[in-house]
């Protein structure tokens, strides 16, 4: 199948095309030309056909759907960068995928488009009893939740094939990419707030199989990684602290924010894409064997490293001058 991969050297992208090539695919990748997206190519180019350009050219993205059986779209702005440029991720979110829609719609044989969307859509749900299922009510709660929705309102009344797939907390082991904002938003959320994680490879994996799967087309399916990846998200924060070597981190030094991520139903998903094959344990040894470089590094500096990472918690700041970090630990 010839298949239009757009952001094909992300963080999703990469294990897609990755996935897509291992199941046989004539993979065609659209992702903007840069530094970093031009060194991950250069491992496939003797295996796929690049198509460099922005997906707000609706010129470049009519180019690109030419020829397409199929369409897998990863491509997207996402938090925080959704909430600190609005227009540009509106821009890039609803109106790339409005581009594509349109792209494919025109296409003498329209193909399918496997469109990314997020748990997030379902708002912050942790008074709810879970888990979520893809007939639960779908709210906006900030631009990024805002945007997912509009996108999957109009493949809903295209008249493409297509298929919808609300991803989980989907990190890759080796990310060590953040911010001051990605930070200080870490540390507003409640420790026992439910969230799903998926691995990006299972993600691709559901992608691809999604191509051999009709059964599954026209539907709203739930990607997580199934009950060893149900967590709380002091998990999440135990994982990362302890694979950077810095020890246990207060439970002091995070808020009580609920933020947008739950356990979900996966049984559908699961049983027509065949996709779930990696746990959070998994992600835990890999990421704590990735950062043994770092970790090494920081050991020296550990103090300072921590008093550094804690001075973005709001709620750590207002106890007072930061002496040392005894407190009550994550774990």
């Amino acid at each position: 199948m010839r298949v239009l991969l757009t952001g094909a050297f992300g963080n999703l992208g990469l294990p897609t095309l990755r996935a897509l090539l291992q199941h046989g695919h004539q993979v065609r990748c659209f992702d903007v030309p840069s530094r970093t997206t031009r060194k991950r190519a250069r491992g496939f180019y003797n295996q796929i056909e690049i198509v460099w350009g922005d997906i707000r050219d609706a010129r470049r993205v009519h180019e690109a759907v030419a020829g397409q059986d199929a369409i897998v779209h990863d491509a997207a702005l996402i938090p925080p960068r959704t909430e600190r440029s609005p227009e540009l991720a509106a821009a890039i979110n609803v109106g790339g995928t409005n581009s594509l829609i349109a792209a494919a719609a025109a296409a003498p044989a329209p193909p399918l488009l496997i469109f990314t969307s997020s748990v997030s859509v379902f708002g912050r749900t942790q008074h709810l009893e879970p888990p979520r299922r893809a007939s639960d009510p779908v709210v906006a709660t900030d631009h990024y939740t805002r945007h997912k929705l509009e996108c999957e309102a109009m493949l809903r009344a295209s008249r493409l094939r297509w298929l919808i797939l609300r991803v989980g907390v989907a990190l890759e082991a080796g990310t060590r990419s953040g911010d001051s904002e990605g930070l200080r938003m870490m540390f507003d959320m409640a420790l026992d707030n439910r969230m799903e994680y998926v691995h990006p490879a299972d993600v691709a994996r559901a992608q691809a199989h999604a191509l051999e799967c009709p059964q599954a087309w026209g539907k709203v399916l739930l990607i997580g990684g199934g009950p060893s990846c149900q967590i709380r998200q002091r998990d999440l924060f135990e994982a990362f602290f302890a694979a950077l070597g810095l020890g246990p981190v207060p439970a002091a030094a995070f808020g009580q924010q609920s933020f947008y991520t739950d356990w979900m139903d996966t049984e559908e998903s699961q049983r027509l894409l065949r996709y779930q094959r990696y746990s959070f344990s998994d992600y835990r040894r890999d990421m704590h064997w990735r950062m043994r470089h770092v970790r090494r590094a920081v050991w020296p500096l550990r103090p300072l490293v921590r008093r550094y990472v804690l001075g973005y918690s709001s709620s750590w700041a207002a106890r007072g001058p930061v002496r040392g970090v005894a407190s009550t630990p994550v774990e």
